[in-house]
């Protein structure tokens, strides 16, 4: 027969010490919950922050060879 799977309970390591969640008071697992909650919000941030960067790079470039593309203001008054 095999043997029952056994059923962990979640743990909390804070300060280099170990703390079976359900056994913190109320208050204790709220605070668990908002940082879980806001690591997810900075992560979810910093990936956002990626996806400006790059579309703040594809833009300049679209700019760069656009400009690069076209003879400045100045050259094409003076050639009319």
């Amino acid at each position: 027969m095999a043997e029952p799977e056994a059923t962990e309970k979640p743990v909390l390591t804070f300060n280099d010490k170990n703390y079976v969640i359900d056994d913190l008071s109320e208050q204790a697992r709220y605070c668990v919950a908002q940082i879980q909650d806001l690591d997810q919000q900075v992560s979810q941030t910093r990936a956002r922050l990626d996806q400006l960067e790059v579309a703040k790079k594809g833009f300049t470039q679209i700019l760069k060879d656009e400009v690069e593309e076209e003879p400045p203001a100045e050259e094409q008054t003076e050639e009319s």
